[in-house]
């Protein structure tokens, strides 16, 4: 089934969606808020947000099924305390601090948490069949520039979570098969271009929280022609150039959490097939009106919590494949129903408060749902909230009576006020128990909590109402 298709949603009123294949139809904040209000369950399937890369991920690298072969170890020279099974070694939290000595024919090597500081040249040349190595979580310092020479079948690398400051031009030159390079957490601060030569079949590029400052003026593609992802997410970038990012064709760009404040109209110009993009948690106060439009096949932004940032009606007119838009933590002061119509695929859109989803009726999934506080149901969501508010109307229902009961036995010397007393603890026990007794209005029915019937109080100090 699919939610954004057209055909379905035209048996509705704009502003609700269909049960599935029945004809029934829901306003979109019942779509994915985690109760099953159609009967067959409907509206609360196809609720992930798999837009963008992560849907190509899943398409192109199904993992293999697993095949009933034997455990032996195919390699006559490996440490003892280290496992090995078939070609491959695992050597992770064994106090290493220099890499062990392997038989030549291995072709996956981890030596996660371990002891390892320096990283010498050709320190890793005869293993010419090796395919995967795993350095993560080290206290690498020091990598020497032809640390990793002779790997040439090397496919995928991981140095992640060390202490790496610094990595010089080509020390990456013979991983001419290399797809994935992964340098997360190490305080790197800056990169160039010539770091990457040699890496013509990279794909994946990820370095999250590196220290980076800025990054390189030429092209990043320049030597690496075949990259789709790249993420500098939790750096300190202040400036994205035009020229980083270009030739870059197929490219998918994380900079989420640095510190950019300016974006030129020609940033992601050459990105023309760029499929998700994510600039949230920055400091961007202004977007030209024409930064995305050259972004035709885009399918997920992510420019939220940037909160100075003003968003223009023609923003989004280019972006006609785009599923998934966040906009959390953005005023839209002037929003309308026409800055998103031209995104007749979104899906899912995220906003700052739940009344902005009412210019969007066409999208199924626009969270929040609500502001939390606006229902009964929301109010008293927990069972604390619940079995205390009971609590509370029991015992001030009981000292009500009390004093009704009590009232009626003592002799009053003014029977007028202890007339005046009966009659206000009566109506407010009354009214306590009405409260406790109404059920949560359904969500269809949702209104603002000072709509909502609420006790009346009385300045009566003998009564708990």
């Amino acid at each position: 089934m699919v939610w954004n298709s057209r055909a379905l949603i035209e048996v509705c009123p704009l502003g609700q969606f269909p049960c599935g294949n029945l004809s029934v139809c829901l306003p979109q904040v019942l779509q994915c808020n985690g109760h099953r209000d159609c009967k067959n369950g409907a509206d609360e399937e196809h609720c992930g947000d798999n837009s963008g890369w992560a849907d190509i991920f899943d398409r192109n690298f199904k993992k293999a099924e697993p095949q009933d072969l034997p455990n032996d170890c195919f390699l006559p020279q490996y440490p003892e305390s280290c496992d090995c099974i078939k070609t491959e070694v695992e050597c992770v939290d064994v106090n290493l601090h220099v890499v062990p000595v392997l038989s030549s024919n291995v072709t996956w090597l981890s030596l996660k948490n371990n002891r390892i500081r320096h990283l010498d040249d050709y320190i890793f040349s005869k293993y010419t069949q090796l395919q995967r190595l795993f350095l993560q979580s080290n206290i690498i310092q020091m990598v020497s520039s032809r640390a990793f020479g002779g790997l040439f079948s090397l496919e995928k690398l991981f140095l992640s979570q060390n202490h790496i400051t610094y990595l010089g031009p080509g020390v990456f030159r013979d991983l001419h098969k290399l797809d994935w390079l992964v340098l997360d957490h190490n305080p790197l601060k800056t990169i160039t271009c010539d770091t990457f030569i040699g890496l013509r079949s990279l794909t994946f590029l990820s370095m999250v929280n590196t220290s980076l400052l800025w990054l390189p003026d030429s092209s990043l593609c320049q030597h690496m022609p075949l990259l789709r992802w790249l993420d500098f997410a939790e750096n300190h970038v202040g400036l994205l150039n035009y020229s980083t990012l270009k030739t870059c064709t197929e490219l998918t760009v994380s900079l989420h959490d640095n510190k950019i404040k300016i974006l030129l109209e020609n940033t992601f110009h050459s990105l023309g097939s760029l499929v998700e993009l994510d600039l949230s948690c920055n400091r961007i106060s202004n977007l030209p009106k024409n930064t995305f439009r050259s972004l035709q096949y885009l399918q997920k932004l992510n420019i939220s919590h940037n909160p100075s940032l003003h968003i223009h009606a023609s923003h989004f007119d280019h972006l006609v494949q785009l599923e998934s838009l966040s906009l959390e933590g953005i005023e839209i002061p002037d929003i309308t129903t026409k800055m998103f119509l031209p995104m007749g695929n979104l899906s899912h859109i995220y906003f700052k408060d739940f009344q902005y989803c009412s210019y969007a009726p066409h999208v199924r999934k626009c969270k929040p749902n609500t502001d939390g506080i606006s229902s009964v149901e929301d109010l008293l969501a927990s069972l604390v909230l619940r079995v205390s508010v009971w609590v509370m109307a029991f015992i001030t229902c009981f000292g009500n009576l009390f004093v009704i009961g009590m009232r009626s036995f003592i002799r009053a010397e003014n029977n007028l006020h202890a007339a005046c007393i009966k009659v206000l603890c009566c109506d407010g026990a009354r009214h306590q128990r009405k409260t406790v007794r109404v059920s949560p209005a359904p969500p269809s029915t949702w209104r603002p909590l000072e709509m909502q019937n609420t006790p009346q109080k009385f300045p009566c100090h003998d009564c708990l109402s």
